[in-house]
């Protein structure tokens, strides 16, 4: 999953999106293994959730791209340094798992919940956005209808562990 680039540089976004791809030599069964992880809880929910950490322009625009498979408690925390507006959404160019997204404020509460398909277009101008509707200071992104089936719903906070939990 990629972070979403407004139109007027999209095409410059997708150049440099797949050359940093393609430069880094990395196959489609190791991507962001390099990513630092760490564990995130949720109140009432029991499995805790590894997730990668997206914190960088690079690791927000590769996200999940050609990833073929995300483990059930997995999932990718974007992590941004200053709130984004609700119209800076993601997409799912290059992505193959059907994902859903919790957009998250400063806090870590869930502010909406999306699910997102994966976009079948070669040309990333056809893939649909994602935005949230509300400004959000992180975002993440789990396999579609994990929310659902963990009754994980808008309120909730997500918040790193503690050592122990």
């Amino acid at each position: 999953m990629r972070h979403r680039c407004y139109p007027a540089i999209l095409k410059s976004c997708a150049i440099v999106g797949l050359f940093a791809y393609s430069s880094l030599g990395m196959s489609q069964t190791t991507l962001n293994t390099n990513l630092q992880t760490t564990q995130l809880c949720i109140a009432g929910h029991e499995p805790t959730l590894t997730v990668e950490i997206a914190d960088t322009f690079e690791s927000r625009a590769r996200g999940l791209m050609a990833r073929e498979s995300l483990a059930e408690h997995a999932g990718m925390w974007f992590v941004y340094e200053t709130e984004r507006p609700g119209s800076a959404g993601f997409w799912m160019f290059n992505t193959y798992i059907p994902l859903d997204i919790a957009y998250l404020d400063e806090h870590g509460k869930i502010l909406t919940i999306i699910p997102m398909e994966p976009c079948p277009s070669i040309d990333a101008q056809r893939c649909p956005a994602y935005d949230p509707g509300v400004s959000y200071f992180s975002a993440l992104e789990m396999n579609m209808g994990y929310f659902d089936k963990y009754d994980i719903q808008v309120g909730a906070t997500i918040r790193e562990c503690n050592e122990g939990e």
